[in-house]
């Protein structure tokens, strides 16, 4: 049996206490430290590789070790981790950090990182070789610590795997590297959900641009081909309108040239008077052509302050021939002091032109189409009736979905009302509909007052 302890053995004891105790707290207050740094690093940081660089060689650093790699969960019906960047340790160097070049490297088939993922829960194993759930990385590996990243929704929560391999001072994995290891876990894994989420908003952003554009580009592409449409539609008439004055510019050329050939040559005054209707009709003629090839001309689509009494007129004259052609009578009526619009000039005549050739083809035996427009404190509304045979009940809630028609084969895509409503629509107004069998029909366009202009 012992005796008691001398005062000499007393303090050297308590010296050795004191010293373990100092250790111990400058362990303490350099970890710390690290997180303190750790932390001010990470929290400006939304880039993944750069997150991925700070976490990594905070390990290796802190550790002491010769390698630190992070691995990412990739979903799927079998859940695999993928290297995303690791840090080696060389001696006289320092850490040297890869990143993988796209953002997803190799495949890592080890079960040790894998049952991590699956359970959460970290793991120690400092003999690697003996374990049966380790497989051999392309590098050598002895002892592992594997700390799950957790703060994604998938699996539970762990969205990711840190392994850290080999002590530089070749001693196993310790409780202490455990407990400072899942320290810097948790921080790492809430600056890398960070940091993903951003990446992926990032990434959808630049989808979701890149599918407006190619919808705004389709759909330019319909606007096209619906005017072609149109242009096709006043064919007829503007042929049956050219053939008029062609046909007095050929009969009266005819008749200059008989008189020029005949006993006596024709009075100054007559040649006068022919050489006018001539040239009239050839005006006529060149305002039909220009008025046709001003609409079906490609303009910048520019968007400018426009007046709407003035684009009916413009439509009436572009589809006067066709008017003519079915026996249709037209009436506008805007006054002239209707507030502007802001829009593409193209865009809405369209809208106007495509409702008078829908109101014209409505009335093969002839009718009435009126065009009006009035102004309210917001709205510009312009009505455009025919008195053709109306829309059934049923479809009028269908009009304007694409590829709907009820016109025979060859008359029509269905395009043309879907197309006007989603420029309608484009320009921040409305359309509607009210139709009654054998009485017509009456479409309803409103356009929003340029501010500063209403009445």
């Amino acid at each position: 049996m012992s005796g008691p302890q001398s005062p000499a053995d007393r303090c050297a004891a308590l010296e050795h206490e004191i010293d373990k105790l100092s250790e111990e707290i400058s362990d303490c207050y350099e970890e710390m430290a690290l997180l303190y740094e750790l932390t001010d690093r990470l929290r400006p940081s939304i880039d993944v590789g750069r997150v991925a660089d700070v976490v990594l060689i905070a390990l290796v650093e802190a550790l002491r070790v010769r390698r630190a790699s992070l691995l990412l969960a990739q979903t799927g019906d079998s859940p695999s981790l993928t290297q995303f960047a690791s840090v080696l340790f060389q001696d006289g160097v320092g850490p040297c950090v890869t990143l993988a070049h796209d953002g997803r490297g190799a495949v890592v088939g080890d079960g040790i990182s894998a049952e991590v993922l699956a359970t959460g829960a970290p793991l120690i194993v400092n003999d690697v070789a003996a374990d049966p759930r380790f497989r051999p990385y392309g590098f050598p590996v002895a002892s592992l610590l594997a700390l799950p990243l957790k703060g994604g929704p998938s699996r539970g929560g762990v969205f990711g795997v840190l392994n850290v391999a080999d002590r530089r001072d070749g001693a196993g994995f310790t409780s202490g590297d455990l407990k400072l290891g899942a320290t810097v876990a948790g921080l790492a894994g809430a600056a890398l959900e960070n940091a993903l989420l951003v990446t992926t908003l990032q990434r959808m952003s630049r989808e979701l641009t890149e599918a407006n554009r190619r919808i705004l580009d389709q759909q330019e592409a319909m606007i096209r081909a619906e005017k072609l449409s149109s242009l096709g539609r006043m064919a007829a008439g503007v042929a049956h309108e050219l053939r008029n004055p062609l046909a007095v510019i050929s009969g009266r050329a005819d008749m200059l040239r008989m008189a020029a050939h005949g006993e006596r040559a024709p009075s100054a005054a007559r040649v006068d008077r022919d050489l006018g209707i001539i040239r009239e009709q050839a005006h006529r003629a060149v305002r039909i052509v220009s008025g046709l090839s001003a609409y079906a001309r490609e303009r910048p689509a520019q968007l400018k302050e426009l007046e709407v009494g003035k684009l009916l007129l413009d439509t009436v004259e572009l589809v006067r021939a066709q008017l003519k052609f079915e026996d249709v009578e037209v009436e506008v009526v805007a006054p002239p002091e209707l507030p502007l619009i802001r829009g593409n000039e193209d865009q809405i005549q369209q809208v106007f032109i495509n409702l008078a050739i829908n109101a014209v083809q409505a009335m093969k035996r002839g009718g009435r189409l009126t065009m009006t427009a009035h102004a309210g404190p917001e709205w510009i509304t312009v009505k455009v009736a025919d008195t053709g045979v109306g829309i059934p009940p049923e479809h009028l809630g269908k009009i304007f979905d694409p590829f709907f028609t009820t016109k025979r084969e060859g008359e029509g895509t269905g395009l043309g009302l879907s197309i006007i409503h989603a420029i309608v629509d484009a320009h921040g107004g409305r359309i509607d509909v009210t139709s009654h069998i054998g009485e017509g029909t009456v479409f309803t366009v409103e356009f929003p007052i340029v501010k500063g202009e209403s009445q």
